[in-house]
């Protein structure tokens, strides 16, 4: 009996290693984050030039989850003192933001949704947007944009001398580029 169980582990075996989930590592070179945003004397993009995304990848191939974890200190807009500004209207400190996803719908041809949590400034909150998921064997490219409101976490309008304000109304776009690796193996407890 014991020799019939080491048989069907045997003939299972390459079944379980296939199952296994995988990990996306992003490649920053043909990666990024954007943000768009309008101001009344001249409108700007800023740059996210650090972030850390982690997602896993399923044995069908689809993404399962992915999380999204910055500083606000990495989103760059090309001005030293426009940063620091930001800085200091998100609240001072070293302010942190983070995305996870919560549920991602996609049709065959990549096309589809995403809902998750956007949760910076001590506030999550909800947001969809469209998405795009190109898969080429092992390599995966995620596009899509959304227009985010600053004010859904609580912060205030911008505004510098009653003349200049900063549209509450932000554009993101992005572009993960990435392959899947196995993942690591877990920690030992």
């Amino acid at each position: 009996m014991k020799s019939v169980r080491l048989l069907v582990a045997l003939l299972l075996l390459p079944l379980a290693l296939t199952a296994a989930d995988h990990v996306l590592k992003a490649d920053p070179t043909k990666s990024y984050v954007d943000v768009d945003v309008k101001v009344t004397i001249g409108d700007f993009t800023a740059h996210l030039d650090r972030y850390d995304l982690q997602a896993t990848i399923d044995a069908k191939n689809k993404i399962k989850t992915g999380v999204l974890a910055f500083k606000f200190a990495d989103l760059k807009t090309g001005k030293p003192d426009r940063d620091a500004k930001m800085i200091e209207w998100l609240g001072g400190n070293d302010p942190a933001g983070k995305f996870e996803i919560g549920l991602l719908a996609l049709t065959p041809d990549g096309q589809g949704r995403v809902t998750g949590n956007l949760t910076f400034h001590g506030t999550s909150y909800l947001v969809e947007f469209p998405v795009n998921v190109a898969r080429d064997g092992n390599d995966y490219t995620i596009t899509g944009e959304v227009t985010v409101d600053y004010r859904n976490w609580s912060l205030k309008v911008l505004r510098m001398a009653g003349l200049i304000k900063v549209d509450p109304e932000v554009k993101v776009r992005f572009k993960f580029a990435g392959t899947a690796v196995e993942a690591p193996p877990a920690p030992a407890k």
